[in-house]
């Protein structure tokens, strides 16, 4: 683990193979910020167990499911894979009770045609023709002639003789003065079939869903699905180009726990008191894996080098130094790229 010291000779040592010496000088002295940086994923097994009553329409064959009398008490095994989502269905023993509907197999009377399969159907229907109000030009349908002369608006050629009082050229083409036609539904037999059962009187009873029987039984359900956890400490207060330097080269403490490990005893003070509240267990947890990996970060200041900040972190060999602008600088960048825009937007406004 570094020190401070160390971290004073990896930034004197980082300025000497620079070249910049001579130019900055070697800081005798630097502010030094501890940071401890934590990565990790905890994946968790989370199972909730429920229980309900269940009803069937017709027959049903239980026996291959799983019985259970507690459904608390009942041992499912840990799963090798907690990433996978799995669900188990139990019976609750001597909960199944088949019962016998009161109907007949399953069928009941129609209540709309009372079992007769049709119903009753007006033989004649209104010419859709002439709706009945034009039939005949002569007789207007009822046999005696009341016109002399017809006076309808429709040309003769398309009227024709009304069966009713003989009249020519006088009549609905379709009706023939008669004003109704036959029913195409029933045909002019006066009766329909059902539409609700087909003509068979029965429909499906509907207590039962026309089976004729219901099961009913208590299930247990257990349900397991995993939850993941993505660990990243701190959010915030540590540049992006220092996180991803101790990403690639960074020597990292690391740690792979399940549910059933303590912290090992050879992790930093630092290292377990930022894992430790990471492992509480959550509601219905039942297996867990977690892994860690642990790195101090320094971030040093030093008081003739106002215009930089130097990232110190450990590597397999030799302590790594990340050279960033301090953000004092980085706002004189800034404040200087955006004159230069301001200059240029004036220059291109003032061209003819």
């Amino acid at each position: 683990m570094l020190d401070e010291k160390d971290v004073l000779e990896a930034v004197r040592r980082r300025i000497e193979e620079r070249g910049e010496a001579s130019k900055l000088g070697l800081p005798d002295t630097a502010e030094i910020t501890w940071h401890s940086l934590l990565e990790g994923e905890i994946v968790r097994s989370i199972e909730t167990r429920t229980q309900e009553e269940r009803k069937h329409y017709g027959p049903i064959d239980l026996a291959d499911q799983p019985e259970y009398d507690t459904l608390d008490r009942y041992h499912v095994a840990v799963p090798k894979d907690l990433t996978t989502t799995q669900t188990i269905t139990l019976v609750r023993r001597g909960s199944v009770t088949e019962r016998s509907c009161d109907c007949s197999n399953g069928k009941t009377a129609c209540p709309r045609c009372q079992g007769r399969g049709d119903l009753p159907c007006d033989p004649l229907t209104a010419c859709a023709a002439c709706r009945g109000t034009d039939s005949c030009l002569r007789c207007e349908g009822t046999g005696n002639r009341i016109r002399n002369n017809p006076d309808g608006q429709q040309p003769l050629e398309d009227r024709a003789t009304c069966r009713q009082c003989g009249a020519l050229d006088a009549a609905c083409p379709v009706c023939r003065g008669r004003g109704r036609t036959t029913c195409s539904t029933c045909d002019g037999q006066g009766v329909r079939d059902c539409p609700d059962c087909d003509r068979t009187g029965t429909v499906p009873h509907q207590r039962c869903k026309g089976t004729g029987r219901t099961v009913t039984w208590i299930e247990g359900t257990i349900r397991r699905k995993p939850l993941v956890e993505k660990i990243k400490h701190p959010k915030a207060g540590v540049p992006y180009l220092a996180w991803e330097g101790a990403r690639e080269s960074g020597h990292w403490d690391r740690a792979h726990l399940t549910h059933q490990d303590t912290l090992p005893m050879d992790l930093t003070h630092g290292f377990r008191k930022l894992v430790q509240p990471h492992l509480t267990p959550c509601k219905g947890e039942i297996a867990r894996q977690a892994t860690f990996k642990y790195l101090q970060l320094a971030r040093a200041e030093a008081p003739n080098h106002p215009h930089r900040v130097y990232y110190v972190f450990p590597t397999a060999s030799s302590p790594r130094v990340l050279v960033l602008p301090s953000q004092r600088r980085t706002w004189q960048i800034a404040g200087a790229t955006l004159c230069v825009v301001l200059v240029l937007l004036l220059i291109l406004w003032l061209m003819p």
